[in-house]
């Protein structure tokens, strides 16, 4: 006679066996896709020492707090990923173009791709927009992926600042005097 239990018991099994291996396999993908970013991150780095200069995001704490008009929120927006190039706080975080720059990043930065492929919603990342360019106040790790995913936008709640004056990034270095020949 056929026993239908070990019929049910031998499916379930299966379907973990299944399960566990798709989720060793996001992992690993995860985990590359990490290791990609990290080893585009140092070739950034030699290609900016080769070329002396850095392409570090910028710092929004660099602008004075006296310089700052007013601030109101814009809501929710799908802003380009191009368009950020700074954050607030965590510059030594990542390079110009998102990429990690440190290996005590990796976990957090393996979740949040592993959710991505899994398609489990992640909330908005929070924005300040000051002129044309976006600042991260929180979700660099969400903007890395996306970017290492080759997606070029990303949802976002954006709070814009009204500056008065030359931001910090924008100052010209002073002109070098020219020695005249005797």
């Amino acid at each position: 006679m056929f026993d239908l239990r070990l019929n049910t018991v031998d499916s379930y099994a299966a379907a973990r066996l299944s399960s566990a291996n798709g989720h060793a396999l996001l992992l690993y993908s995860a985990i590359n896709r990490f290791n990609g970013a990290r080893r585009a991150a140092a070739v950034e780095r030699i290609k900016s020492l080769l070329l002396g200069h850095a392409r570090r995001l910028l710092n929004l704490a660099a602008i004075p707090s006296g310089q700052v008009r007013g601030r109101h929120y814009a809501g929710i927006k799908c802003v380009g990923l191009d368009q950020i190039c700074g954050s607030l706080g965590r510059t030594g975080d990542f390079d110009h173009d998102f990429h990690p720059l440190d290996d005590r990043l990796r976990d957090r930065w393996v979740g949040v791709a592993m959710a991505r492929s899994q398609d489990i919603p992640l909330p908005p990342v929070s924005l300040v927009q000051v002129g044309g360019c976006y600042f991260v106040e929180d979700g660099h790790h969400r903007i890395s992926v996306a970017r290492a995913w080759g997606e070029a936008f990303i949802e976002a709640e954006v709070t814009v600042w009204d500056v008065n004056g030359p931001l910090p990034w924008e100052k010209q270095p002073a002109p070098r005097s020219v020695m005249q020949p005797a």
